[in-house]
């Protein structure tokens, strides 16, 4: 069972829950401060200070070691150039392709004369 709460500053006990429970906390006093039922786990997320810790307690309720994330936005990484548009290709294509067909009508008349020469 998934829930969502929020615990502006008020310190709240949880109940038997059988799953992860999300509470939206006022920074790391309030994570802190926060009760945990016995043998249930708390994720605590503070959106303004970009934390989130997941709080734990084990069958008997001794507390389990808090543990700390940061949240980050991730964005998509630049492609740096490497990624060129259909226009670009086909453009760079046909300049090739000129190219190509300019030394070969060069060649022909270079073949011709050195095939005359004795």
């Amino acid at each position: 069972m998934w829930g969502n709460t929020y615990a502006g500053g008020q310190q709240q006990m949880q109940g038997a829950t059988n799953g992860v429970m999300t509470v939206f906390v006022n920074g790391e006093t309030s994570a802190m401060s926060y009760l945990v039922g016995a043998g249930n786990t708390v994720n605590l997320v503070d959106l303004d200070g970009g934390k989130m810790w997941f709080k734990s307690t084990d069958v008997n309720g001794m507390p389990c070691p808090l543990r700390t994330f940061e949240i980050k936005e991730v964005t998509p990484q630049p492609n740096n150039g490497d990624v060129v548009s259909r226009k670009e290709f086909d453009n760079l294509s046909q300049q090739l392709q000129n190219l190509q067909q300019l030394l070969t009508t060069l060649q022909a008349p270079v073949q011709e004369k050195g095939g005359k020469s004795k």
